[in-house]
This record gives C-alpha cells, sequence and structure tokens, in this order.
C-alpha cells in the first residue's frame, strides 16, 4: 500500500521547514539585526559616559588645590570678615545659643583689641602722652605733632581703645547697666577730643588742620583693613 496523502503533505512541510532553519538569511534580515545590535551598543556606551560623567562630577576636589586657593591673596583683601561672619553663624545655629557664643568670644575679643590699642596710642605718644586735653607746649622740648603710627589712621585712637575695651566689659559680663554707661563715657570722650583739637589747632596751626583733613576718623577707621595691611 502507498503512504496515506495527509502523512506525505506533512512529511514534507516538516522537512521544508527544517530545511528553510538551516538556510542562509534575507540580507535585509541580517541588516536590520545588526542596526539592533548597534543601536544596544550604542545606548550601553551612552549610558556609561553617563555614569562616567555623575562619578566624576561626585568628587572632592584635591587638598592641595585646597590648601593653593587658601594661602593664594593677600591677607585683607580676600574677604576674611564674611568668611569668619559665616562660619561664625554657622557655629551659632548648630549649637543654637548665640548669646553665649557672642558673650564668652566677643567680649574678650573687644577687651584684648581696646587694651592693644590703648598701649600702641601710648607707645606712639612717648614723651606726648598726658591725661590732660591740652597739647603739650613744644618749646618745652617735649611736645610734637604725632601723625605717624596708629595717628596716621585715627585721630584718638587712645580713646578708641577705652570705648572698645569697656564695650567688650559690657558683652563678657552680659550688663545692660555698663553698656549704657559705656555710651555716657563715649559722649564725654567726643566732647573732650573736641577740646583738645581745639587746643592743638592753637599751637600747631595750619599743621594740624592739614593732619586732620588727612585722617578724617576720630575714633574708628573708616578703612578698618588699612589698620592691619598698612596701605
Amino acid at each position: 500500500k502507498g503512504f496515506p496523502i495527509p502523512l506525505i503533505l506533512a512529511f514534507t512541510s516538516s522537512a521544508t521547514r527544517r530545511a528553510s532553519a538551516f538556510a542562509p538569511q534575507p540580507l535585509a534580515l541580517n541588516n536590520g539585526r545588526r542596526k539592533s545590535t548597534n543601536k544596544l551598543l550604542a545606548a550601553e556606551k551612552k549610558d556609561d559616559n553617563m555614569s562616567n560623567n555623575i562619578l566624576s562630577s561626585l568628587q572632592l576636589p584635591s587638598p592641595e588645590a585646597v590648601k593653593e586657593n587658601i594661602l593664594e591673596g593677600n591677607v585683607g583683601e580676600r574677604g576674611e570678615t564674611y568668611v569668619v561672619a559665616q562660619f561664625s553663624l554657622l557655629f551659632c545655629i548648630a549649637i543654637g545659643q548665640a548669646g553665649d557664643v557672642v558673650t564668652t568670644i566677643l567680649g574678650p575679643v573687644f577687651i584684648i583689641a581696646g587694651l592693644i590699642l590703648v598701649y600702641k596710642s601710648a607707645a606712639d605718644l612717648k614723651d606726648n602722652l598726658s591725661p590732660w586735653p591740652v597739647a603739650t607746649d613744644p618749646k618745652a622740648g617735649r611736645g610734637s605733632l604725632i601723625n605717624e603710627g596708629i595717628y596716621s589712621y585715627i585721630r584718638h585712637p587712645m580713646y578708641a581703645g577705652l570705648l572698645l575695651g569697656m564695650t567688650g566689659l559690657s558683652i563678657l559680663t552680659d550688663s545692660i547697666t555698663r553698656l549704657l554707661l559705656t555710651f555716657a563715657l563715649y559722649l564725654v570722650l567726643d566732647a573732650k577730643s573736641d577740646f583738645e583739637e581745639a587746643s592743638l589747632v592753637k599751637t600747631y596751626g595750619s599743621d594740624y588742620g592739614e593732619y586732620k583733613a588727612k585722617v578724617m576718623s576720630k575714633f574708628f577707621p573708616l578703612d578698618v583693613k588699612s589698620v592691619f595691611t598698612n596701605r
């Protein structure tokens, strides 16, 4: 007997499918697969580049570069005041008690600065030092117009030192009374300095007038930085 026709057709269809599986694929299909592979590789490369950029952006600068940046520039011209104020406020915010920090730090700083001013003023005055607000007579061999040192920045640095020191003491002791008395001291010293300058004008005439026009600050320098940088 011959093979049944349905069985012959099924065998022929199966053989055809197996043969087609081993047959060369069409060129268009190969190109499509190649393009898909290229796109996949490009996407992976893009992801790698993005990851590298993210990691690179998270890297901290080298300590050597930071050190060079800190040391660069001239002292007094780099905005140190802002940096100190910034970190002082950050510290106060962190501990949550600004009052104690101001009392224990700012008070002593003002006191020390005041003492330094008083000492420097007395040293620069030399033989002109006197408690009386009148000019020392140059004819006595001791008097002279002092316009150098600290007096090239402030006309009355000793009074400024007293005010600064008493303000620091008021802050350190947290005393409103002392602060009010310091303000009263300011009024007295302001009037005393006017009386003293009138005496200096009588003694030194136009020389003191020129000095006063050059050094416009009575107690505190208009340019605080110049005191510390000598500029």
